[in-house]
């Protein structure tokens, strides 16, 4: 599982390339915006990621002089992989981001199978090197076999992928062929949750960035994350929240404001 940086100025292009690689299918433990270069690295300076993926051209620290402070500050096992977003003139700038470790770059507007092949890309790049983080890591001291936990993490990747559907643990165990009931522990094991509720919590997180992002109203939001019945999505949310997906967004509006 891999955290990736997403830096890009525009909101809207950064959103759509947000919900891209959520879709993906590529594993991925955090996605984590920036509108700058500079807002990029005090992220940096806190949390080791993966993947960069950046637009070019930017105000106040564009993606070129981002990739070129990493090089120059970061030891080299530290640098993430890069991936570069521009538009069809900045190709100049292209070939100076691939001096600067960029695997791949990508033309604006953003196609969704082009993303796609870049990302499965990287990963590859990243597991051909060996590369884990400190979740995988852990994993290895449990009595989870190597079998198990690609399964597990096959089952994840079905879900982030469906999880807009109304699909159970039966289908989930058959897709990657476990027994129901081994599934289950085994779920429990490698997530550290029951399989309903961690379904549950990534559909109420998909929900609550819909609510900040978009003006859909409830029961469309509700539909989007694979709930059915709009009154059980609201009871879900405020049992999740302490509050209702309308009170969610008024409040989120309101710090907004006030910012």
């Amino acid at each position: 599982m891999r955290n990736i940086l997403l830096v890009e100025d525009e909101k809207m292009i950064r959103y759509g390339i947000y919900v891209m690689i959520e879709n993906s299918g590529v594993p991925f433990r955090t996605i984590t915006e920036c509108r700058n270069g500079k807002e990029a690295l005090e992220c940096i300076l806190r949390e080791k990621y993966d993947l960069v993926l950046t637009d070019i051209r930017m105000p106040g620290m564009d993606g070129l002089e981002l990739a070129e402070w990493m090089h120059s500050h970061l030891e080299p096992e530290n640098i993430p992989l890069i991936v570069a977003v521009s538009g069809y003139s900045e190709f100049e700038y292209v070939k100076k981001m691939l001096k600067f470790r960029a695997v791949d770059y990508l033309l604006k507007p953003v196609d969704r199978e082009e993303l796609y092949k870049v990302l499965w890309h990287v990963e590859k790049i990243l597991r051909d090197r060996g590369v884990v983080n400190a979740e995988e890591t852990a994993k290895e001291n449990t009595e989870l076999t190597s079998v198990s936990r690609r399964k597990m993490q096959q089952a994840i990747d079905y879900i982030r992928k469906n999880y807009r559907s109304p699909i159970d643990m039966a289908e989930v165990s058959n897709h990657v062929s476990m027994n129901y009931s081994m599934f289950s522990a085994t779920f429990k094991e490698y997530t550290g949750e029951n399989f309903s509720s961690y379904i549950k919590k990534l559909r109420i997180k998909k929900a609550m960035r819909l609510l900040d992002k978009t003006d859909l109203g409830v029961g469309e939001i509700a539909r989007e994350v694979g709930f059915e019945d709009a009154r059980r999505f609201a009871k879900v949310f405020k049992e999740e929240n302490g509050c209702t997906p309308t009170a969610y967004r008024e409040e989120y509006q309101q710090r907004k404001n006030d910012t």
